[in-house]
């Protein structure tokens, strides 16, 4: 596995500048309260972090009540910002789970885009930003999955990973982006951790990415309740528990693009997020012990 190589600050800014220069006027601005430094500027581009492994599940349905994206993040829960950041920096209202200060692991906007992102399963790294970066311009520049795809089509990322969106009118697409290929597109509405075939067999088997898949698969059908797909969500294989080994799961999201809403689950409890809302408010939370999935 290839090492992506340490830009300094200009190198990186540069590479922001280029791909994603509506984002600039957010990044200065964040860029002066925090500081300033060129540390904390070359953090804030995101651009050939350091490596991060996650393993998560994604589905987008068509229910009664309009789109609805549901995922599950895994990761170790002690890398987790623990933020639901509501938004309006660049004109667009947008509600996300927040990582790297502005980064998004998964959110919607005014427009009722919705995205989240998964790792592609491939043990290969390259030169590009970090996914949560690109959902955040997503997030703050498309207002449609055309608009989306465009975007995913041209940015450079620097591992393997898979995005899945819909928007308001239903449309949607899994987006396979990696660092050594070109992006490819497909029309299936759910993804786990592996682009089509399994590429990294080793992790392929500790995160069951395959037995999620088939899991959520099977829920692609009309008749088919959002509250049985929230069950499966928040049951084994899907629900993850190897919190020591950061692939647990940490929370499952469910966002619907009529109501601009984002409701997370866990095991015996849940939490409304509404875009229109603002206010500060925290909660905590008790995960599942570790080994012992919530069946």
């Amino acid at each position: 596995m290839a090492r992506s190589p340490s830009q300094g600050f200009a190198e990186c800014l540069a590479q922001l500048r280029a791909h994603m220069p509506e984002l600039l006027p957010i990044f200065e601005s964040l860029h002066a309260r925090m500081g300033g430094t060129e540390s904390m500027g070359r953090f804030l581009t995101l651009y050939n972090p350091p490596r991060v492994v996650r393993a998560c599940t994604q589905l987008m349905l068509e229910t009664e009540d309009g789109p609805v994206l549901l995922r599950n993040y895994d990761h170790d829960p002690r890398l987790l910002d623990g933020l639901i950041l509501r938004s309006e920096w660049g004109g667009v209202p947008t509600l996300a789970m927040a990582d790297c200060v502005w980064g998004a692991l998964d959110g919607i906007n005014g427009h009722g885009l919705a995205i989240a992102l998964a790792f592609g399963g491939r043990n290969t790294i390259g030169q590009g930003f970090a996914a949560p970066l690109i959902c955040r311009y997503v997030l703050e520049t498309c207002s449609n999955v055309a608009e989306a795809r465009a975007a995913l089509a041209r940015l450079p990322v620097y591992m393997p990973y898979t995005f899945a969106v819909i928007d308001a009118a239903g449309d949607f697409v899994t987006a396979f982006l990696g660092p050594d290929v070109e992006a490819s597109f497909v029309t299936r509405r759910a993804s786990t951790n592996h682009q089509g075939s399994i590429d990294w067999p080793e992790y392929a088997r500790f995160t069951q990415t395959a037995e999620r898949l088939k899991r959520v698969e099977a829920l692609v059908d009309p008749g088919t309740s959002l509250e049985r797909v929230r069950r499966v969500f928040l049951s084994s294989p899907v629900w993850q528990t190897h919190y020591a080994k950061a692939s647990g799961t940490l929370y499952v999201a469910e966002y619907s693009t009529a109501t601009r809403t984002l409701d997370l689950h866990w095991p015996g409890q849940s939490k409304r997020f509404v875009l229109a809302e603002s206010g500060d408010a925290s909660f905590s939370v008790a995960l599942p012990e570790e080994g012992h999935p919530p069946d």
